[in-house]
């Protein structure tokens, strides 16, 4: 269960060089097809903080056509991971694990936003069985691509977020719905992480939220059954006991999905997303990459909104499509 502090530091071994603790904040306007993220990754162990802001219009396949790339290490960590300033800008206060507000100025004049977030709902819990049927199954599974992440504490929130964000001298008004989470505890980076983070915004009625490992084989990306996952109706949350994603990629960017799911109530729901921006997100982890879209979807006359984002050790991705990572898989066959 989720408490008030985990917003904060949590207790820990001072020994652990290894410990993290994260949050990070999904932007988009989707009505300008603007898509980022603003993520924040500290070890105060050692006393250092990662911090990377990111803003892209559109799709954008390449490095060099993403709007705008702040990602900025060996930061110095704060005291409070709930009210804290960093050097490159970016101020963050919380109240709680379901209000967030942030602000950030780049130095060189490039970006800026000023944003709240309002959860919808007390925060989920992927460890806790009474919010997660699929708990005890996934413990008894050791694989290597879920990555600490997800592995020790961890909740998730969606909700609505409101603000002005300027980019490259053009303001723009935010009124979107997302989610944001905050990681925590032990974690090494070794590349071998291969999870999706699925979700589907429709305004304050209906949220949906799925995490779900990741195969390639043959050179293309498969889905495997979610490892977890919640729907928010009107406030109330329900895990998920089922679900599918399904996609189609250009140059690992996902274009086009099929989400399927079904909760504990024994609902189900399918939705067909189109992409309308999407970008490689290199810069929050340098052992990792995001291939990262903004899916619409429609369901009668409501439309939604959501990020859908493949995460990849990048050792994982050379074992199974590099020349080398090739090589050596056809000569074990």
């Amino acid at each position: 269960m989720i408490e008030y502090t985990d917003t904060e530091f949590h207790p820990r071994d001072p020994a652990d060089r290894t410990w993290t603790e994260t949050t990070v904040l999904i932007i988009s306007i989707p009505e300008e097809q603007i898509f980022g993220n603003a993520y924040i990754l500290a070890r105060p162990n050692l006393g250092v903080t990662l911090s990377s802001i990111i803003l892209a219009q559109g799709f954008c396949r390449q490095p060099y056509e993403v709007d705008f790339t702040d990602p900025q290490m060996h930061l110095p960590c704060p005291e409070s991971f709930s009210n804290y300033s960093l050097e490159n800008g970016l101020t963050v206060s919380s109240d709680g694990p379901r209000n967030y507000q942030m602000k950030y100025k780049n130095a060189l004049g490039a970006a800026s936003f000023d944003l709240t977030f309002e959860g919808l709902h007390d925060p989920f819990d992927p460890h806790d069985p009474a919010m997660n049927p699929l708990l005890e199954a996934d413990r008894k599974v050791a694989d290597i691509r879920k990555g600490d992440e997800w592995e020790n504490g961890h909740f998730e929130v969606k909700g609505r977020i409101r603000g002005e964000l300027e980019l490259r001298g053009k303001r723009y008004r935010v009124d979107s719905y997302e989610g944001m989470d905050h990681s925590w505890g032990p974690r090494t980076e070794i590349g071998t992480r291969s999870v999706s983070w699925v979700s589907v915004n429709f305004g304050d009625d209906f949220a949906m939220h799925m995490a779900v490992p990741m195969t390639v084989t043959d050179g293309q990306v498969r889905y495997d059954k979610i490892r977890f996952g919640y729907v928010v109706e009107n406030g109330q949350v329900y895990g998920l006991v089922d679900g599918t994603v399904e996609a189609e990629r250009v140059d690992m960017l996902a274009f086009s999905n099929r989400l399927t799911a079904t909760d504990v109530r024994g609902r189900t729901y399918e939705f067909f997303g189109t992409a309308i921006a999407g970008h490689p997100w290199y810069t929050f982890n340098p052992s990792h990459v995001c291939y990262q879209s903004l899916f619409r979807y429609q369901q009668g006359d409501s439309v939604g909104y959501g990020e859908m984002g493949d995460i990849f050790g990048l050792d994982y991705l050379a074992e199974r499509l590099s020349r080398h990572g090739r090589e050596k898989a056809g000569r074990t066959q």
